[in-house]
């Protein structure tokens, strides 16, 4: 006898709340029930918009924290000073940027700031779920629907606004914007020029975490082992991390 696989109409979508209760306790049974139903926007849709509104919150507290606020901005400063050493701009051309544009708390830092936000995370969202499509066409050999990927990634995304929510609260407890949930805090002068202090930051509870989560989920999509996926997923993650410390970029993954 032949056994009996359920289908997309017989299984029952899990509500919200179940959603993001089980993307933190039991993500193998999310992601499985994501695998056997249709198409949920939702799935995404929500995670994303959640992001957004709570890291433009938490930008919000960090500007309007006048000791966070100096510090931010004084990290800006030394790129604008570095350009101007550079000779790629005069002092005084620099000196009124960081004014009218870039001093933390300023009308037009808030609506650069937000406007990076609204547009940076979709494009991250659909970007990262296409790099992982890929890595299940090319890397595993099994195929899933690119949007089942978006899927998968947005509903993480409920672990990056926690991060972003602890990350905060340390921030203002520790009176540092380099506190983070990660080997950076270790750090004391933390600077952003100083490659080991990026590579360290980069190490960060919520980034593997995510990780581990969205490699089970690509595992339940593409039907695959999942220690080989995680693999993969943490091999790619490194070739990242790797490219964006040569470059001196902080990302924030």
């Amino acid at each position: 006898m032949e056994e009996q696989h359920p289908s997309a109409e017989k299984v029952k979508p899990m509500s919200f709340v179940e959603k993001l209760t089980n993307v933190f306790a039991s993500p193998g049974e999310l992601f499985e029930n994501v695998r056997l139903t249709e198409k949920t926007t939702s799935n995404w849709a929500v995670p994303m918009i959640i992001m957004i509104v709570v890291v433009i919150a938490m930008g919000q507290i960090i500007v309007h924290n006048a000791s966070l606020a100096d510090q931010l901005g004084e990290t800006i400063k030394k790129g604008f000073d570095k350009q101007v050493q550079e000779g790629k701009m005069p002092q005084e051309r620099a000196d009124q940027a960081y004014e009218q544009f870039a001093r933390p708390g300023s009308t037009m830092f808030t609506i650069f700031q937000i406007g990076a936000i609204v547009i940076g995370t979709p494009i991250f969202l659909f970007l990262l779920g296409l790099v992982y499509w890929l890595l299940g066409k090319w890397g595993l050999k099994a195929s899933a629907p690119y949007m089942k990927v978006v899927e998968v990634v947005g509903l993480t995304f409920f672990i990056a606004v926690l991060g972003s929510i602890v990350t905060t609260l340390m921030m203002v407890a520790m009176d540092s914007i380099y506190a983070s949930p990660g080997l950076g805090a270790f750090v004391s002068n933390f600077s952003m020029e100083n490659k080991l202090h990026l590579a360290l930051a980069k190490v960060n509870v919520f980034t593997i975490w995510s990780l581990v989560v969205v490699s089970s989920g690509l595992a339940k999509l593409f039907q695959r082992d999942y220690a080989k996926v995680l693999v993969l997923i943490l091999v790619l993650w490194v070739l990242w991390f790797a490219l964006t410390i040569a470059l001196g970029i902080n990302l924030g993954m």
